[in-house]
């Protein structure tokens, strides 16, 4: 999906809103293996990617975590530092060159004066992030390994091809080991 695309679906935009707004993405590309957010720092940016993959994802304990791996087409960015001005709590990685666009948080807050009802708007797309979360969340609470798995080849299953397999591991709460099982089983 485009920029403009994910703008009307996630704001509601206008045609004319939508192009004003995506006049305040900026564009920027990075290698692979390349951390452009770290843990630790404040997220001034809202990204949306064009192309390529980025893992996003923390140390715990000695222990990588991934919380996400986006794909094109999404809007990424650490939600709980972007928001309130915190420390972000993920590092963003990319798995391959990326292309993306990116509003800085001064630019998205001047959407505000210029595009009608905003704060509605953006209470809307804040609310669809927060659903994703508690969706992944639920999924976590009342599914097992293999529901898990199945759920994720159906929406998911081309990110196999693209990153490595112990990250989607950990994206699904499991072992490599226990991803490996899946797949030969269900093969």
């Amino acid at each position: 999906m485009s920029l403009q695309a994910s703008l009307q679906f996630a704001l509601h935009l206008t045609d004319d809103e939508t192009q004003e707004a995506a006049n305040y993405f900026l564009p920027y590309t990075y290698p692979k293996n390349t951390t452009f957010l770290e843990t630790g720092k404040e997220a001034k940016q809202l990204f949306f990617l064009t192309e390529g993959y980025i893992r996003i994802h923390a140390d715990f304990e000695g222990k990588e975590i991934t919380q996400w791996i986006s794909a094109p087409g999404y809007f990424i960015t650490d939600l709980s530092s972007w928001l309130f001005n915190q420390p972000a709590r993920w590092n963003f990685t990319t798995l391959t060159e990326v292309s993306l666009v990116a509003i800085s948080k001064e630019d998205y807050q001047h959407l505000q004066s210029i595009i009608a009802s905003w704060h509605e708007k953006e209470r809307n797309f804040i609310g669809h992030c927060f659903h994703q979360m508690e969706q992944r969340i639920f999924q976590f609470l009342s599914q097992n390994s293999e529901e898990r798995y199945l759920a994720f080849c159906k929406d998911y299953a081309f990110l196999f091809n693209q990153v490595p397999h112990q990250y989607i591991a950990s994206l699904l709460g499991m072992t490599p080991e226990t991803l490996s099982r899946l797949r030969r089983q269900q093969r």
